[in-house]
C-alpha cells in the first residue's frame, strides 16, 4: 500500500504559554516566505489508473495564523493511498480537521491508523469471500489463489461495514493512546474508497468536513476527446457541483433528536450564557430556518452570527461541541458524539469530472 501523506509540523512553543505573545509577535504581518512556509502542497499533480479509472489528483493544506497564538500547530492533516488493501485497481484519499487543545495529534493519529486498519478489515472481508468460493469449488483454474483473493470485489454493504468497523476501531485506539488526550480534542473525518474495477466510490464522513462532487453541467461529456486521450471535458466546459456529504452538526434535526436521546442539551452559546432565550423545543416540528428534512438553511444571518447550536452535558457546561460525531471526543461520546461515519456509494460515470475533500 502506497501512501502519500501530510507531514506533522514542528513549530517552537513559547515558554511563557498561549496567550501570552509579546506584543510585537502578535502585530507581526506575516511575509510571503513565511506564509509559503505553512503551504504543504504537491508541486504537479499526479496520474494513476485504477482499474477503469485514470485519476489524477493533488493535495494542498494551510497552517492557519492565529494573532493570539502564532505558533498553534496545522490541525489539519490528510492521506493518499493508492495500491490501497493490495489491490491496484483501489486507492483510499482522506482528509481530517482536528479541534482541541490536541487536535493536531487526534488528527495525525487518524491519519496514521486509519488507512491501516480499513485495509486490515477489507482484506478480511475478501478472505471470506475467497474461502467461501473454495468451498464452493470455485477455484481458479490456473491456481492463481493469491490473485484471485485480492480482486474479489466486495458488495457495497460488505464495504461500508468494514469502513464503519475501521472508524469504530481508530476510535477506540485514540482513546487508549498516551500520547495525547483526547478527552475534549478530536477530529473529523472526510474518506473517498475508490473501487477502479467497478468504476465506484464509497466516501465516508464522521463530522462536518465535506466532499462534492463536480458534474457536467449539462449532463453529458465531450467522449470524443476522452477517445483521443485527452481530458474528456465537459461540453462548454461547465461543472455544476453535488454533495457528497452531509454536516452532522446540532443543525440536523435527526442529529439533535439522536443527541438529545442522551440526555445532552443542544444549546448556543448566548443561550448558556442567557443572552438568548431557550424556547420548549417540540422536535415533532420543524424549527424556523429548517427545510422540510429538518436541516438548518445556512443563510448569511446564520453564518455571520458564528453562535452555532452545540451539544451540552446536562450537568455542565461541558464540552461544548457544534458537531454531533467525532473520532476522539471522549467526554462527548457519552452524549452521543460518536464516531460512526454517515457514507454513500455510488458509481462514477463520465459526467463526473472532479471530487474535492475539504475540512
Amino acid at each position: 500500500m502506497g501512501c502519500c501523506q501530510s507531514t506533522q509540523e514542528e513549530t517552537p512553543r513559547s515558554s511563557s504559554g498561549p496567550g501570552r505573545r509579546s506584543s510585537n509577535e502578535v502585530n507581526k504581518n506575516l511575509t510571503q516566505s513565511e506564509i509559503n512556509k505553512r503551504v504543504d502542497s504537491i508541486e504537479k499533480s499526479r496520474t494513476a489508473k485504477l482499474g477503469g479509472v485514470t485519476v489524477r489528483y493533488a493535495y494542498l493544506s494551510q497552517r492557519g495564523y492565529y494573532p493570539e497564538d502564532a505558533h498553534k500547530p496545522n490541525q489539519d492533516s490528510f492521506v493518499i493511498c493508492d495500491n490501497f488493501a493490495d489491490s491496484s485497481s483501489d486507492a483510499f484519499f482522506a482528509v481530517f480537521d482536528g479541534h482541541g487543545r490536541d487536535g493536531d495529534k487526534c488528527a495525525q493519529f487518524a491519519k496514521d491508523n486509519l488507512p491501516g486498519l480499513l485495509s486490515k478489515s477489507v482484506n478480511i472481508a475478501r478472505g471470506k469471500i475467497f474461502l467461501g468460493d473454495l468451498s464452493e469449488g470455485r477455484e481458479s483454474e490456473n491456481g492463481g489463489n493469491d490473485e484471485k483473493k485480492v480482486e474479489s470485489e466486495l458488495t457495497k454493504e460488505q464495504t461500508q461495514e468494514a469502513i464503519l468497523k475501521s472508524h469504530v476501531e481508530v476510535n477506540r485506539r485514540m482513546h487508549l493512546c498516551q500520547d495525547l488526550d483526547d478527552s475534549l480534542s478530536g477530529t473529523t473525518s472526510i474518506s473517498m474508497y475508490l473501487h477502479g474495477n467497478v468504476n465506484r466510490i464509497t466516501v465516508s464522513n464522521v463530522g462536518d468536513s465535506r466532499a462534492i462532487i463536480g458534474r457536467c453541467a449539462d449532463g453529458s461529456a465531450d467522449n470524443s476527446e476522452k477517445k483521443e486521450g485527452g481530458k474528456g471535458m465537459c461540453s462548454g466546459e461547465a461543472l455544476k457541483a453535488f454533495a457528497l456529504s452531509r454536516d452532522q452538526t446540532p443543525y440536523r434535526r435527526d442529529e439533535r433528536i439522536r443527541i438529545k436521546k442522551t440526555g445532552a442539551r443542544i444549546l448556543s452559546l448566548d443561550q448558556i450564557e442567557g443572552l438568548e432565550p431557550v424556547g420548549d423545543d417540540d422536535e415533532e416540528e420543524l424549527a424556523e430556518g429548517e427545510n422540510a428534512d429538518g436541516e438548518m438553511i445556512l443563510g448569511e444571518e446564520i453564518d455571520e452570527g458564528g453562535d452555532p447550536p452545540r451539544v451540552w452535558s446536562p450537568h455542565g457546561e461541558y464540552p461544548g461541541t457544534a458537531f454531533t460525531r467525532s473520532i476522539g471526543d471522549a467526554i462527548a461520546e457519552d452524549l452521543g458524539v460518536f464516531a460512526e461515519p454517515e457514507m454513500l456509494t455510488r458509481e462514477l460515470s463520465p459526467e463526473d469530472k472532479i471530487i474535492v475533500l475539504a475540512s
